[in-house]
């Protein structure tokens, strides 16, 4: 009887592994398509109302909430305002619990990249 009890436990040893591991990757992606989510519902709100100015990337922190990194220009201290509000309300949005976990990082906007993204595109349409 102990024989079969333990051949028992051992053929269901891997079925509770794959299981336990199952579980772990369906929570993973549900996160990860929580962050995509976010982060779209950030980028289409600002997008809407400001057009293609930054590009944030929303990210969750363990147990803490989200943070949501901007790099803006901070030489135009009107729109980096309103970048802020913006994203602060789109994610409040997408959930209204986050109130206080939400973390705003901003960074400086790379001058240079605007500059070469320019010369770019005036060689192309043929100075």
């Amino acid at each position: 009887m102990l024989t079969v009890a333990a051949v028992l436990a051992l053929l269901a040893l891997p079925m509770a592994a794959v299981t336990v591991l199952l579980l772990v990757v369906g929570r993973v992606q549900r996160a990860r398509e929580a962050e995509i989510s976010r982060q779209v519902s950030v980028t289409d709100a600002i997008h809407s109302e400001l057009g293609a100015v930054v590009s944030p990337v929303v990210t969750r922190r363990f147990g803490r909430g989200w943070r949501i990194e901007i790099a803006v220009p901070f030489e135009r201290p009107a729109i980096v305002g309103r970048v802020v509000g913006i994203a602060h309300a789109a994610m409040l949005r997408a959930d209204a619990r986050a109130a206080g976990r939400v973390a705003v990082m901003l960074t400086v906007q790379d001058v240079q990249v605007q500059r070469a993204n320019v010369r770019r595109l005036n060689s192309a349409g043929g100075e």
